[in-house]
């Protein structure tokens, strides 16, 4: 019994450390934890924000700190042709768009260019579909062919079809898909 009791007090303490750690060293003028790069832009900070976010705040139902500052760089970022143009994206770089935004969305910030960054990607990730075999990771281009990762499969599909009901939520449509994501990609909190 005490080594149950241990295991949870060290567990929550160790919670509270990081959750301590995430709201102290967040940039409150972006929103996201570090800076931007000459070479790769927000592509990394965006990406550190999901992953981040989504195993904490999400994960426990919390609120993001600075919200509308999160939104301002991930809307920025999302105009960023090296990652967005239709045939460069990639299921983490537009997962990284999308989970972000729709975490965000109860602010109601910027809302019709949510909307319209959704819809626009979500018209591209459509056309990334390919009858019987799914979806591949990466966007099907001439310059990437042969790669592995444009070959339709089972990563791809899961990431994609989470993706595509996140940015459907975010347009008022994800009702018409039938499904809500499970698993590592489910919208609701584990707790």
């Amino acid at each position: 019994m005490w080594n149950r009791r241990q295991g949870v007090r060290e567990r929550s303490g160790a919670l509270d450390a990081l959750f301590g750690w995430l709201l102290t060293h967040i940039d409150p003028h972006s929103g996201l934890w570090g800076e931007p790069s000459a070479t790769d832009g927000l592509m990394r900070v965006v990406n550190g924000f999901y992953r981040a976010s989504r195993g904490t705040f999400a994960q426990y139902g919390l609120p993001v700190p600075h919200p509308e500052r999160t939104i301002d760089s991930v809307l920025r970022h999302a105009r960023d042709d090296r990652y967005i143009r239709r045939d460069r994206q990639t299921a983490c770089n537009i997962l990284d768009i999308a989970h972000p935004l729709w975490l965000t969305r109860a602010t109601g910030y910027r809302a019709d260019e949510v909307v319209s960054v959704a819809r626009q990607l979500l018209a591209d990730e459509l056309q990334h579909w390919v009858d019987g075999e799914g979806f591949a990771f990466r966007a099907p281009h001439p310059t990437t062919a042969g790669d592995r990762h444009t070959r339709p499969g089972l990563q791809g599909t899961e990431m994609w079809l989470a993706i595509i009901w996140y940015l459907a939520d975010l347009a008022g449509v994800s009702d018409a898909l039938g499904y809500r994501p499970r698993g590592i990609h489910r919208p609701e909190p584990a707790l």
